[in-house]
């Protein structure tokens, strides 16, 4: 029995070789190529949401630069956000 195995080890042992380290590329250890996958997977959603906290930031800072520079756009902020008034109006908040 011993023979044997010695002999389909001798013979396919390139194969073997080859095998057991496409397991080890492929499955084990920390640079794996399924974690290699996971992480790329995790760098692309991070990218987007970049890319979309740079558009809200981007948008914010159109608001400020409005609001610093035109004094109405502050009244409108102030009635809207804060539902501040003028003395001569009433104020009436609908929620649905």
């Amino acid at each position: 029995m011993l023979g044997i195995l010695r002999y389909y080890i001798l013979k396919y042992k390139y194969v073997i070789s080859i095998t057991i380290f496409a397991i080890l590329i492929g499955f084990v250890g920390e640079h794996s190529l399924i974690k290699r996958y996971a992480q790329k997977q995790e760098i692309s959603q991070l990218n987007n949401e970049i890319n979309k906290k740079r558009a809200t930031y981007n948008n914010d800072k159109q608001k400020l630069d409005r609001i610093k520079n035109n004094p109405e756009a502050v009244k409108r902020v102030a009635h809207e956000k804060y539902y501040m008034k003028t003395e001569d109006e009433d104020i009436f908040v609908v929620k649905d």
